[in-house]
């Protein structure tokens, strides 16, 4: 696992040795490891959706987190994990292209005041080096040019540089990714790769 922090906001992902963050008994080993009261995940379905602890058992790909020394989390295996926070609030996403697309992140904003003051992390996904996709994909779903490169007859989609687009459009002025590849590391889990019942874990906390 990687831990990252910035101030008081502390961010884990997880990596294949750490197992499949599917497995309830993996996450609860992995928590156990950190001073945090508790880990919230919300039933993932490739929504917009975006819920408060109390309506945890709702489908969404969003959770807000409003206290300290509890952590949010979402499970991808090449879906990008998005966590925005003012350092007072926290905001964790799981955004597919469904979720993304569907304005997720423009959602995960308006949870915050003062948008100048949100810093934005972008984790782990596919990327464009890999993320193949069709051009009826791309007709379909309006995605413009500058989101998709080609090289070899082959057309992949850049979801990290359409979000970091939409943040910063929306006022957000501290973006920072981490530019790994789900597809190509050998140490994550892709689902593109054959790992379809295999979840990496994205969380984060805030310390008191």
């Amino acid at each position: 696992m990687k831990h990252l922090k910035i101030k008081n906001l502390n961010i884990v992902f997880t990596e294949k040795e750490d197992g499949n963050m599917r497995e309830p008994s993996n996450r609860e080993k992995l928590v156990n490891k950190f001073p945090i009261k508790n880990l919230l995940v919300p039933n993932q379905k490739h929504t917009a959706n975006i819920i408060f602890p109390e309506d945890i058992n709702q489908e969404a790909d969003g959770i807000v987190i409003d206290k300290k020394n509890i952590a949010g989390g979402v499970l991808t295996a090449d879906c990008m994990p998005v966590v925005l926070t003012d350092f007072n609030r926290l905001v964790v996403i799981h955004a597919g292209w469904k979720g993304l697309l569907a304005g997720i992140i423009q959602k995960g904003i308006e949870f915050f005041e003062k948008k100048e003051n949100i810093y934005a992390f972008i984790g782990a996904h596919a990327r464009k080096c890999c993320y193949e996709v069709q051009q009826d994909f791309i007709e379909k779903n309006s995605i413009e040019k500058k989101y998709i490169y080609k090289e070899n007859n082959k057309l992949t989609f850049a979801m990290s540089e359409l979000a970091a687009d939409i943040l910063k459009k929306h006022g957000v002025r501290q973006v920072e990714d981490i530019s790994i590849c789900t597809i190509c590391n050998d140490n994550l889990f892709s689902y593109r790769k054959g790992n379809f019942n295999e979840r990496i874990l994205t969380f984060a906390w805030l310390e008191e």
